[in-house]
């Protein structure tokens, strides 16, 4: 789908502390093998609370006030500490007139939560912004054996504000994808009740998915390409989910933009751990901050989340992003929780 003067004005980020991951026994661990190095671990914010502080940051790079925002989109995963995460965050973030919704999509939601944002941007004119926000925080006593497929769940809340055209990344075209033949693999077993349930793919990985996986996200980047008339090699940054270098690599062989995981921002992410929704707002927020991102250049978000469904979206980078007063470094912590009140 094809895009008219949406943009992106602000993103914002909150990262708790920052803790190794070492390798045990004296051998390679499955983690180290799938390129992860460390994981982001809050032991006093929820989920929802890191959203907020992450929105925070999102309206004051884009210069918005909560009275600005017509709606608040909220993407989580699994979120115990609040049953309705986005009436607290439209309290803490929003106006008057801000509606609030929840959205699903497991780790595709930061992605999906950027289209509905979008969509209602586009279904109403008069709307000045939107804020999409989200958050997870995946207590090691639920996800603790996440370790034993490869990969380390991080905790972490991200946000980002669309405009109708006064941001500095605009929004060219999306991207969806979905595979529900595959809803079994994330549906509890008979006799398994409360929030520690273990679906099938929790304990067998995606590898044995990998080709429908592959194809899904070929077709995903393949569309997005195409509708825009941009080459692969246009392609400046890639942000995929943060799933690991193994299942990145595969889910990018063969595909039309002729990269690995150590080609995209996979190389920040792996330090974070996978942060669900969160990934990739993660990175947005890290790209264009950070002054990577130039005026002129392209920006692919690559997402997906089980269930299966998957989100393509391409931005043009049309002004260099407003740099922050100082560096954003690969591990926000510390400094931030002083910002602003306490959410």
């Amino acid at each position: 789908m094809l895009w008219q003067d949406i943009t992106i004005a602000g993103t914002g980020a909150w990262v708790p502390p920052i803790r190794p991951e070492h390798t045990r026994g004296g051998q390679p661990s499955a983690l180290a093998l799938n390129g992860f190095t460390s994981a982001a671990v809050s032991t006093d914010d929820t989920a929802t609370q890191m959203a907020a502080r992450a929105g925070l940051k999102a309206l004051r790079h884009a210069d918005i006030t909560g009275a600005d925002l017509s709606l608040l989109v909220h993407a989580g995963f699994q979120d115990g500490d609040h049953y309705t995460p986005a009436a607290y965050l439209m309290r803490v973030l929003g106006g008057k007139d801000t509606t609030g919704i929840e959205i699903g999509a497991a780790s595709d939601g930061g992605a999906a939560a950027l289209v509905t944002a979008a969509e209602h941007l586009t279904a109403r004119p008069a709307a000045k912004a939107t804020l999409v926000t989200t958050g997870v925080r995946f207590p090691d006593e639920r996800w603790g054996y996440a370790r034993e497929l490869g990969y380390v769940a991080g905790d972490a809340g991200a946000a980002a504000v669309l405009t109708r055209g006064t941001g500095f990344a605009r929004l060219l075209a999306t991207a969806h994808v979905t595979e529900p033949q595959l809803e079994a693999q994330t549906r509890a077993r008979k006799g398994y009740t409360g929030a520690a349930r273990r679906f099938p793919v929790e304990e067998t990985g995606f590898m044995p998915h990998i080709e429908v996986l592959q194809r899904a996200t070929h077709r995903c980047v393949e569309t997005v390409l195409d509708e825009a008339a941009v080459k692969p090699a246009d392609i400046t940054h890639v942000v995929p989910i943060a799933i690991g270098s193994v299942v990145l690599d595969l889910l990018l062989t063969g595909s039309r933009l002729g990269l690995r995981a150590d080609d995209t921002s996979w190389t920040y992410g792996r330090h974070l751990g996978h942060a669900g929704p969160s990934d990739v707002l993660l990175a947005l927020d890290r790209t264009f901050r950070s002054g990577e991102a130039r005026a002129g250049q392209h920006v692919l978000v690559v997402s997906f989340g089980v269930g299966f469904r998957w989100t393509t979206a391409l931005f043009e980078v049309t002004r260099d992003p407003v740099r922050p007063s100082r560096p954003v470094g690969a591990a926000p912590a510390g400094h931030s929780h002083t910002e602003g009140s306490r959410p």
